[in-house]
Parts: structure tokens; sequence; C-alpha cells
């Protein structure tokens, strides 16, 4: 969900609900001019488009693409005035276009659920089509099967658990990550598991045209109460990078009632190449306790469904999939992705699907109903308009005042 620098030019289980720097913001996001306002308004836009657009990215305020179901790609370059439809591979397949990612000049990077990549250097004139060997499964937005082996009686949200390519970021045009899940993912301990990687995270450095599997954490080994040796499988349904090379990634999930609970995860990186490790209490902090963290106001180890981290300090998330949560909250970190505050109000009554952050303090969340919130001081958020009341299920801003938001049935909405 990087919201484009392009504009401007530990992992710690926390099972039954527990356990659980630097600084450099993001170049390419524009000030509120000292007064912590943000002048602007949001207006809809026609797509051209009736199915549903998961995400977008821009590589300038005026150019931007947003991707959804049936292989569509539409694309704008006037700020979202005209928006047309692009021609690409996977164009009227059944195929979900379910992340973006763009980075200046003109190249962008489309996930296809489950496994391929697509990949455009001129602006989306052309896009060629990269498939990921083992990458995951699963091609649907909601899989049950993600429930097996933990509690296949629960229903609702916490079956939206996501499967094969989630989520995809770039260092720079050439440098790119995409992270992957499969149902195993969503298991529990690693012995009982069934065999296969439980996530990966691929790494291009040439631009798309290959892509490579990289070192990641096996598993948890922490637990609430008592953090033993038994490690636990994990998902990683987000990635979030810097221009710097600094990368966070990460997931969650809950596994049932009785000895397993929530599990989380956030991974990191520093420069392309390197091996992931874990962020989250890492060895030797081990054994952690969400309680004591949480009474002196450290927060606690977690990790959102949809993530953002504008800068090397500052992370925000939102979550989807707690059966126990009403998904309306917002959380962030003040210390890389390592400790969160959870739960904090969002500014809206509705499901928060998405988020995108700017600057290191100014944020934008989109959710149901259409409705989208902000906040200019990283902590407090209020309503910011609703333009639709379709769903929205993705957001990007190139600015502090300049955002697209897509959701539900073609729908595009912008904030100039």
């Amino acid at each position: 969900m990087h919201p484009g620098r392009a504009a401007a030019a530990g992992l710690c289980a926390v099972l039954l609900a527990g356990c659980g720097s630097a600084g450099g913001a993001r170049p390419g996001a524009s000030g509120t001019g000292g007064s912590g306002v943000i002048s602007g308004a949001w207006r809809a836009d026609a797509s051209g488009t009736q199915q549903p657009l998961y995400a977008v990215a821009c590589l300038s305020a005026l150019r931007c693409e947003a991707v959804g179901a049936a292989g569509t790609i539409v694309a704008t370059g006037d700020g979202g005035a005209t928006w047309r439809a692009q021609a690409n591979p996977l164009q009227g397949s059944a195929k979900i276009l379910y992340r973006i990612a763009c980075e200046a000049p003109s190249s962008c990077y489309v996930i296809a659920r489950p496994d391929t990549i697509l990949v455009t250097h001129d602006g989306g004139a052309t896009w060629s089509s990269h498939v990921l060997p083992r990458a995951g499964a699963g091609a649907s937005l909601t899989d049950e099967g993600c429930l097996e082996g933990n509690d296949a009686g629960i229903r609702g949200r916490p079956a939206l658990c996501r499967l094969g390519l989630l989520d995809i970021a770039c260092v720079s045009a050439r440098i790119c990550y995409a992270v992957a899940t499969a149902p195993v993912g969503y298991y529990g301990p690693i012995s009982g598991a069934p065999a296969g990687p439980p996530n990966s995270i691929w790494m291009s450095s040439d631009g798309g045209t290959s892509w490579a599997r990289q070192s990641v954490p096996p598993g948890v080994e922490c637990t609430e109460g008592a953090c033993g040796k038994e490690l636990y499988t994990y998902p990683l349904e987000w990635i979030s990078c810097l221009g710097s090379g600094l990368c966070r990634a990460g997931g969650g999930y809950f596994g049932g009632c009785g000895a397993c609970g929530y599990v989380y995860a956030v991974v990191t990186v520093t420069r392309p190449g390197a091996p992931w490790m874990m962020l989250t209490c890492p060895e030797p902090r081990l054994p952690c306790f969400r309680k004591e963290m949480a009474s002196q106001g450290l927060g606690a180890p977690f990790a959102p469904d949809a993530g953002d981290c504008p800068t090397s300090a500052r992370c925000y998330g939102v979550r989807s999939t707690s059966p126990f949560d009403p998904g309306n909250g917002v959380n962030w970190s003040t210390d890389g992705g390592e400790l969160w505050l959870a739960g904090e109000p969002s500014g809206a009554g509705s499901l928060r699907n998405a988020i995108a952050c700017p600057a290191a303090l100014i944020c934008y969340t989109a959710g149901d109903q259409g409705t989208i919130t902000r906040t200019v001081n990283g902590t407090a958020f209020v309503a910011d308009g609703r333009p639709t009341f379709h769903d929205l299920y993705g957001i990007t801003c190139v600015a502090a005042a300049i955002c697209y938001a897509v959701g539900d049935n073609g729908t595009i909405v912008a904030r100039r």
C-alpha cells in the first residue's frame, strides 16, 4: 500500500490474545502548512467499469492506475477527470487483480491472485505477465479452508482469510517485493501442520523479469504466559517499503478458542536481498507478555490485516478479520512495527478495509458504505466525507490532500 514516492518528484506470536528504531520520513508527502487543516474535498469519478476495484496506485498526482475483478485495469492521466480501460494479458479473465504498486516515472506492478504478477514500465501501454511457482493457493477473496485445523465452526469475518499473492511494494522502479500465504499459514503448530511453506516473500531486482524467493523466519516461538520453542505458522498479508530499502511485512489470524488463539507476525528487512528477520519480540527479549507492555504504555505485539509504514519509525494498520473486533479501529506503532497501540477509533462505525499514509502523522482509512476517515496528528481520526455509498476496498495518497480510493461496482473517488 505504498502511496507512491513518485508523487513528489518478529515476530512474536500472540496466542490467547497476548504477548508481545529509528526516524526518517517517506519522501513525497506535502504537509498541512502547520495548521493541521487539510483543504479539499472528495468527489466521485466515472471509472467506466462496474467490476469491483480493489486497489489503486499513482505515478504522479495526475497519473494513476486502478485494478479489480475480471482482469480490470483502468487508468487516468488527468487526475481522475477521465478513466480509461487498459489492455492487459488478463483482461476479461476470471483473475482478480488485487494489489498494485507504482514507481515513477512509468513502472507499475499488479498482483493477480493467486500466483501472477503483471508489470509495466511504460505507464500501462504494455503489460507483461509473470507466474510465480508455488506462490500460494486460493483465488477467491474469502476461503473457509483457512480455518481447517483451527475452528471450522466459526463463520463470518473469521473466514475472510487471504490466500495466494496478497500484497506488493517497491523500493524503486526495479526492486519490488510480493508476499503470499498458503492455507497452512493459518494452521497452527508447525509440528502438526501439513507439509509446505506457510508463507513466502518474493523479490525482483530486475524490474519484474525474474522473482526470487526470500529467506523468512520459519515460524513463531512465543506464546502468552509461556514462551516455548514450539513454532507456529503465520500468514503474511501486507508489505510496506521505503526508498531506503527498509521494508516491513505482517499478518495474523485467529486460530480458534483453546490452545491457539491469535497469532500475529511482523518481519523486516533493511536492504534488498538480505534475510528477513523477526521484528516483534526477538531474542533475547523472550519471554514477553502483553499485559506487562500494555501497562507501561508500550503497546503490544500485533499485525494488522492491512498496513502502511510511512517512516522507519511509524506504522499504521487496520484489522478486518477478527471474530471479536468490530473492525473499525486503527492500530499504530511508533517503534517501526514491533509494538502496536490497539483499537483506537477510526472516526467511522463501519469496517475499515484499507489505509494509506502519505506522511508520518497523516493517514486516511477507507471502508464499508463509502466511509473515509483521516488523521493529521497520527492519533485522532475523524470523518473525511462520504462521496459514495459503495464499499471501498483500496486507497492511496500521493500528497497530504491528494488521494484516490476504489471499491465495489467500479467505484473511484478522488480527493484534491
